[in-house]
């Protein structure tokens, strides 16, 4: 990361293409991104930019805004009053549109996965001129009345707020889990997550970061009404056993936005093992094509 900009990001070919922007979930690291779903891009054309999300990986951290407490939010939001976090999922979109500005970049194609499609929406409702196209997977629009996610996810993203500060090994292995449960069990290789985890640990670890950006997810409302105004070429893919946002949740959204194209992936759950990633790809390339 340059001391002067407060985003850490990579690009990915060929700077004279079109540029495709991919917005990674809460707690996830530019890292993240599978290198197949990458050079897949690359090589159907696109000039890919990949990032940290504030408050995560190498990118800044804002410890000057402090930890709200967490469960003083949550009674908040369930007596119906306004919750203030210390940042939003707007603000974040307005990084995206920072480090546009930043790379020259006048009109992207965006692609967010989870809370990174939920900041791709922000991006394409705030600034509809900058944006080419949006993809979203495995994410939503934010409605309410929508199913919620499974009780071992609840129950993760609940301890992680109170939790005291984790030994390495415990760290990895709490997460390890959470992967278990995003997973479905096919595609679920423990070795090959542990190993990436402990990777993505030693290049960043920063627990009252992840707090922060979990208050900005849960504070953030619906975005339908916002999403049906949008005129712009949408592709929504979700997997038909997501236990973060259900099915329903990507029907929702892709009903939402009009003219978009929903796909559905079998056993895909909340995450992108290489299968799916090659999926994705292909299902990008095909939408495009079209």
């Amino acid at each position: 990361m340059n001391n002067a900009f407060p985003i850490c990001y990579k690009t990915f070919g060929n700077s004279h293409h079109p540029c495709m922007i991919l917005i990674v979930g809460i707690g996830g690291q530019l890292i993240d991104w599978p290198s197949i779903l990458i050079q897949g891009l690359v090589d159907q054309g696109f000039y890919v930019v990949i990032f940290d999300n504030r408050d995560s990986g190498l990118s800044k951290y804002y410890d000057e805004k402090g930890v709200p407490n967490f469960n003083e939010l949550i009674a908040a939001k369930q007596q119906g009053r306004a919750l203030i976090p210390p940042y939003t999922l707007e603000d974040m979109a307005n990084d995206v549109i920072m480090l546009m500005d930043k790379l020259d970049i006048e009109k992207a194609h965006l692609v967010g996965a989870s809370m990174g499609g939920m900041i791709a929406q922000y991006v394409a409702i705030d600034n509809p001129n900058r944006v080419l196209s949006l993809t979203c997977i495995y994410t939503t629009s934010g409605e309410p009345t929508l199913p919620p996610a499974k009780k071992e996810v609840l129950d993760f993203f609940a301890s992680s707020m109170s939790d005291a500060l984790l030994t390495f090994e415990a760290a990895i292995n709490k997460k390890l889990q959470l992967f278990k449960i995003y997973n479905h069990p096919d595609y679920f290789d423990e070795e090959k997550i542990r190993s990436h985890l402990i990777a993505a640990y030693q290049r960043a670890n920063h627990p009252d970061g992840f707090k922060r950006l979990v208050l900005a997810m849960i504070s953030s409302q619906s975005r339908t009404n916002e999403l049906k105004k949008l005129n712009i070429p949408s592709l929504i893919i979700h997997g038909d056993c997501d236990p973060v946002f259900p099915l329903e949740h990507g029907k929702q959204l892709a009903d939402s936005i009009p003219g978009s194209h929903l796909e559905i992936i079998e056993k895909m759950g909340h995450g992108m093992p290489d299968y799916f990633a090659k999926k994705i790809v292909n299902l990008i390339a095909k939408y495009f094509r079209e």
